[in-house]
């Protein structure tokens, strides 16, 4: 009986975080609150995985399978968040009717190639009080924070990028398919700043989690050997 109750939890656990996994995808949220809403699915998803180890005595390596869980529904949220999400003015893999009036206006609003430049553009900005907190935090701040979580996913999950180069070589690819998508779209913006501001953010974390005390705790959250 008192198994039947802990398996009830888990399958409700699961439930819960598959309906809103849907409706984060299908309802226009601001991303504050997609935010919020995924931190619960991967609460929820944590618990299941922990009930069914502690209480039902199910293999330990269902938190490893839960780590690559939250590394596929991360992914899709930045992929979604990046190209279609309409608030933001993302318009999906859709095919453009390219022409030259179209390109000229994305190169001169949407596109940029000099280091900084962005960046620098958005910190005077907000400073003179031309740009609000919130453009700030969305362009910047934003971007800055997108990636951080794959420099612990990636060195959890797949063992082969076990230093920093390798890491760095994969982050880049990624980043760049992403920009070079949203030019090809025209689905925000194509900015060598984007991939700076990324991969900062990401190194940080990556940094970090490969510090003992962090990555001995990590792995003792997840049931790594």
């Amino acid at each position: 009986m008192k198994n039947k109750f802990f398996m009830n939890i888990v399958l409700i656990c699961y439930l819960v975080s598959f309906l809103i996994i849907l409706y984060c995808f299908k309802i226009k949220l601001n991303t504050d609150i997609k935010l919020i809403l995924l931190f619960i699915v991967f609460l929820l998803i944590y618990i299941s995985g922990f009930l069914l180890i502690k209480k039902l005595h199910y293999d330990k390596r269902i938190l490893k399978v839960n780590l690559i869980i939250y590394f596929l529904i991360y992914t899709v949220s930045i992929f979604f968040l990046t190209l279609f999400d309409e608030i933001y003015g993302r318009q999906g893999l859709v095919i453009i009717e390219w022409d030259r009036e179209l390109l000229d206006r994305y190169l001169n609003n949407s596109f940029n190639i000099i280091p900084f430049k962005t960046i620098k553009l958005f910190i005077e900005g907000y400073m003179k009080g031309i740009i609000s907190f919130k453009n700030f935090s969305l362009n910047i701040l934003g971007n800055f924070f997108a990636f951080m979580p794959y420099g612990m996913f990636f060195p959890l999950i797949f063992k082969k990028i076990n230093k920093y180069y390798k890491f760095l070589i994969i982050m880049i690819v990624i980043i760049v398919l992403i920009e070079v998508l949203q030019f090809l779209t025209m689905s925000g913006s194509c900015d060598i700043d984007d991939l700076i501001l990324n991969l900062l953010g990401s190194s940080i974390i990556y940094f970090i989690t490969r510090m003992k005390c962090i990555n001995k705790f990590i792995h003792k959250v997840f049931l790594y050997e």
